[in-house]
């Protein structure tokens, strides 16, 4: 029996607030639904998925100075993830992101507080955190200095970036050449490329350096590239409850799929695998999400 790969992800956690309407989103109304808290963040997010189908997860983030921030530390760690590499934001409240969800599921409108990980210097990450790692992932919650320094840190781990938002994508430009993969959806990846559609700035990508992209285009597939070729897989969803953390999942399949060695279609099918199983939940993570229920929807590569 092998041991489970150690995938380092270094990026933001949160505390999720989400509104959810009961029936069609009314844009400057108050929307009769209901509202939910979990604990949220993109780095988390993927932290959580590849804990809970098995990988032993280092997080590497930074917490707030309050009561929620002490709860969302101790939830991370009770499902399984290593916090102990971690900061502390003195002073700084938890990070919050408020989204409000329209009647399909999808994001209507949202707001982000992550003060706190300002914290996350290049000074503070600890270099034993990425000894051993079968692959590194990083969101670019962090500023650009940290992802360098995270990216130097990583070594020859395969890197994994995921651009988060148009805005913060820029935060990782300077590293591109030096990814293993990048899933991006299509308005970064065309932000990232300067190329309009998704073959184009896929194709702009591997030139700049990137050695595999996937590029998510919601019910439209992927597009994924790599000098080896490129192809579109459709995508999984059955059932949509929230939009919010399904490219989270998809990058932790991306992530799986770096640190287990499997090649670019594998990979892809693992990730979209995950993505739709996430769909499914009005959570971020899907809280059913487990080795065995992967198992169950595909035949899980083993390594």
């Amino acid at each position: 029996m092998t041991s489970a790969p150690v995938i380092v992800v270094v990026g933001g956690a949160n505390l999720d607030i989400a509104g959810i309407p009961e029936g069609g989103y009314i844009p400057r109304d108050s929307n009769v639904g209901h509202v939910r808290t979990s604990p949220g963040g993109v780095g988390r997010n993927i932290a959580e998925n590849l804990a809970r189908v098995g990988a032993d997860v280092r997080l590497v983030t930074a917490f707030g100075d309050d009561a929620d921030s002490a709860q969302l530390r101790a939830a991370c760690e009770t499902l399984g993830m290593d916090c102990s590499y971690s900061v502390h934001a003195e002073g700084t409240p938890c990070s919050r992101y408020l989204a409000v969800l329209d009647a399909e599921g999808d994001l209507a409108a949202a707001v982000n507080d992550m003060r706190a990980l300002a914290a996350l210097t290049p000074e503070r990450l600890d270099p034993a955190a990425f000894a051993g790692a079968s692959a590194v992932v990083l969101d670019t919650n962090l500023s650009p200095a940290t992802i360098a320094r995270a990216a130097e840190l990583a070594g020859d781990a395969p890197l994994v970036l995921d651009p988060v938002s148009v805005v913060k994508a820029e935060h990782a430009r300077t590293i591109l050449g030096r990814l293993t993969a990048l899933k991006a959806n299509l308005m970064e990846a065309e932000a990232l490329s300067g190329a309009a559609g998704a073959a184009a700035a896929a194709t702009k990508l591997l030139q700049m350096g990137v050695r595999q992209v996937f590029v998510t285009m919601g019910p439209a597939g992927v597009w994924c590239a790599s000098e080896a070729g490129s192809f579109i897989i459709p995508s999984r969803s059955r059932i949509v409850r929230n939009a919010s953390g399904a490219g989270d999942a998809f990058t932790a399949g991306v992530a799986w799929g770096m640190a287990c060695g499997l090649d670019l279609r594998d990979t892809a099918e693992m990730a979209a695998t995950l993505s739709a199983i996430a769909l499914e939940s009005e959570n971020t993570v899907n809280e059913r999400l487990s080795a065995e229920v992967l198992a169950e929807r595909m035949e899980v590569p083993q390594r």
